[in-house]
């Protein structure tokens, strides 16, 4: 059955608009306890890349423990809720035979549980180098810069053989307004920014996904 909109890909952020968090990130702070303030302010001044900003995160987990294990990691986020409706609308889009993706710079334990649990067909986002024993190294995988989804999106859509309005993007942070370029279809799920909202081609305010099909299909 074809899409009434003829949309081919939906690329989704993951923190906020599949799963219920502000960021994954964030998530596993507040479990330890600790914060990332400093360094995110030092990052948004451009002091640094995003290798050194997940350095800087992964340093607050070894303050604590010396050593960390990925399943330490997982098991955390593992406790994040989905936003009610994600399955249902990821999988009637999937029935519209529409592709989907993750395209986040929140962390890959989270999104790789989404992604399975939702039937989400591509996931792109920032993983954590483990050690042939599974305890974290320091360092980090990253696919996704957090002022980088863009040109993310963009490489996917050509990767995909796909044209701009063949597409559309699903956000809530001022990040994802950057996704909003690469796409034809923009829209801002209960937005954490005004800018992100300003961005948009629509806005919704209301925490179930489901209420983006309307505007997809």
């Amino acid at each position: 059955m074809p899409a009434g909109k003829n949309l081919k890909l939906v690329v989704f952020d993951c923190d906020g608009v599949l799963a219920d968090s502000d960021s994954s990130w964030e998530y596993v702070h507040r479990h330890f306890g600790v914060d990332n303030n400093e360094s995110l302010a030092a990052y948004l001044r451009g002091e640094f890349d995003d290798h050194e900003f997940i350095r800087r995160d992964i340093k607050l987990w070894f303050g604590l423990f010396g050593r960390v294990h990925i399943s330490k990691i997982t098991k955390i986020l593992d406790t994040v809720p989905l936003i009610p409706g994600a399955p249902e609308a990821v999988g009637e889009l999937r029935r519209f035979g529409i592709k989907t993706a993750i395209v986040s710079a929140g962390l890959e334990p989270l999104t790789s549980r989404v992604a399975r649990t939702c039937g989400i067909d591509i996931n792109l986002s920032n993983g954590l180098v483990t050690d042939s024993e599974g305890f974290l190294t320091g360092e980090g995988m990253v696919r996704v810069p957090l002022g980088g989804k863009g040109a993310v999106v963009r490489e996917l859509v050509a990767k995909l053989g796909l044209r701009k309005e063949d597409c559309a993007a699903i956000g809530d942070r001022i990040w994802d307004s950057m996704m909003f370029d690469e796409v034809g279809t923009k829209i801002a799920f209960n937005p954490a920014d005004t800018e992100v909202g300003d961005c948009a081609d629509v806005v919704i305010r209301k925490k179930d996904l489901r209420e983006v099909l309307r505007y997809l299909l």
